[in-house]
């Protein structure tokens, strides 16, 4: 279900939750008349978004949705049916299940699910909300500059979720998680247009507005301001800085990589790497969904699991990959807690919760002495990429760095490599680190410096 409220109103959070707390016991208890076992995975969402421009508020809602997925184990097959609603007691989502499972008939039933999990798990901060204040916040830093060349958009969201997993003879686990997301579009017009766009995430709405008030929206007006000028004729540059905006999008190309299931289905090219360098020493992988710092935290995944921090790479040499239960144990190995659920209650897959690249050496941010520093700032899509091979090439836009920190327009670029041969050329970071978001998958890394990328400019630049 999805509904739109008005501004002003206001409920008790996940009312709907507490209103169907019996729902799951339905589904079980007729899953067991047919002979099954079973378990119920529950979604509640309450999402606010406010979008302003110019000082004003453009447009504003409240959306409730949800999602209720059944999985049934019966003669050895997994069936699973799904209900866009939350809280489903409909018998009919069984029988469904059931039919599903006969026809796929997949031989060997899924391994059985965790049960170590605390009935509740309370959320690590005050679930996020656009209130009074933050919209007030919202439409001061969308005011006009004073000379009007500059218009600053900022989408603001704010989303609240209850995860319940039921499954028979153990009672119900749950837990409320949240993350706030500020998206700002910065065009500024000049000789020419530029445009920037910026994402930032955090587990308060105050926290995220810090950071855009602080240093982000100052440093994207600048940076659109000198995409409108005429671009540089040439990219004659010595060093390559690749921000962590850009990287963020790269890495989405190699964590296919990363999966079991890619893996056992010869998918991965690092399927026979464990133990062998697939990266620049210094480069750390980390996959951490209740790390300090990631913007959804999850106790654990869609089926249950536990999750905690694994480790894909370490100082460049390749450590494990990420699983489900069914995954892991056709590889006889435990489950990472990586199996997710989308946001309608969509079968797992194996993703990356938070995905983090870090680097050792530090080497700071565009300007080094006696060089000019190509500063790839901003990805416009992907023209080919192939998430197998990790061959990729994209749109972007550049600034060129002198020696003296002065900044050009390098104008569109068309930015060319490998994402596998990036992994193992990247000489240091610039300490700023980005966060890139697909679905409830977080990708961060800072700014790299690499010697493996092939630029030039766009036919028509």
């Amino acid at each position: 279900m999805s509904t739109t409220t008005p501004a002003h109103a206001s409920h008790e959070p996940f009312a709907d939750a507490a209103a169907h707390t019996g729902a799951s016991d339905t589904l079980l208890a007729e899953a067991a008349r047919h002979g099954a076992d079973a378990e119920v995975w529950t979604a509640w969402h309450e999402t606010d978004e406010l979008v302003c421009r110019d000082g004003a508020v453009e447009r504003r809602s409240e959306v409730l949705s949800g999602a209720t997925a059944l999985t049934v184990w019966a003669d050895g097959n997994e069936g699973y049916a799904v209900r866009n609603a939350p809280g489903a007691a409909d018998t009919a989502l069984v029988t469904t299940a059931l039919a599903i499972g006969r026809v796929l008939a997949a031989g060997d039933a899924a391994p059985a699910p965790h049960t170590d999990r605390s009935p509740r798990t309370e959320p690590p901060a005050p679930l996020p909300r656009i209130g009074a204040d933050a919209t007030a916040r919202l439409r001061a830093l969308t005011e006009s500059a004073d000379d009007g060349d500059v218009e600053i958009e900022l989408r603001a969201r704010a989303d609240r979720t209850r995860v319940r997993l039921h499954r028979a003879g153990t009672d119900p686990a749950e837990y409320d998680t949240g993350v706030a997301q500020l998206f700002a579009r910065i065009t500024a017009r000049g000789s020419g247009t530029g445009y920037i766009g910026h994402q930032i995430f955090g587990r308060t709405m105050d926290g995220v507005l810090d950071a855009a008030e602080r240093t982000e929206l100052g440093e994207l007006v600048g940076l659109a301001r000198i995409l409108t000028t005429r671009p540089a004729t040439a990219l004659d540059h010595d060093d390559v800085l690749v921000d962590g905006r850009v990287l963020c999008r790269l890495l989405t190309l190699v964590a296919p990589a990363f999966l079991l299931d890619s893996v056992l289905e010869g998918r991965s090219p690092l399927k026979d790497g464990i133990g062998e360098r697939v990266a620049s020493p210094g480069v750390t992988l980390v996959d951490d969904p209740t790390a300090d710092d990631a913007p959804l935290p999850a106790p654990w995944d869609g089926e249950g699991t536990p999750t905690g921090p694994t480790v894909l790479v370490e100082d460049g040499v390749l450590r494990g990959f990420l699983s489900s239960r069914r995954t892991a144990a056709e590889a006889g190995a435990p489950a990472t807690g990586s199996a997710q659920r989308g946001a309608n209650g969509e079968m797992t897959t194996v993703q990356p919760g938070h995905l983090v690249l870090s680097h050792t050496e530090d080497l700071g941010t565009e300007t080094r002495p006696g060089r000019t520093v190509l500063h790839i700032v901003q990805a416009n899509g992907a023209h080919t990429s192939n998430p197998i091979t990790g061959d990729f090439s994209i749109g972007a836009n550049a600034v060129l760095v002198s020696p003296d920190g002065t900044r050009r327009n390098a104008g569109n670029i068309t930015l060319a490599g490998n994402v596998f041969d990036l992994l193992r050329s990247i000489d240091g970071h610039d300490g700023r680190v980005r966060v890139n978001r697909s679905n409830n998958s977080f990708v961060a890394g800072p700014g790299v410096w690499t010697r493996s990328l092939t630029v030039g400019h766009q036919e028509g630049a």
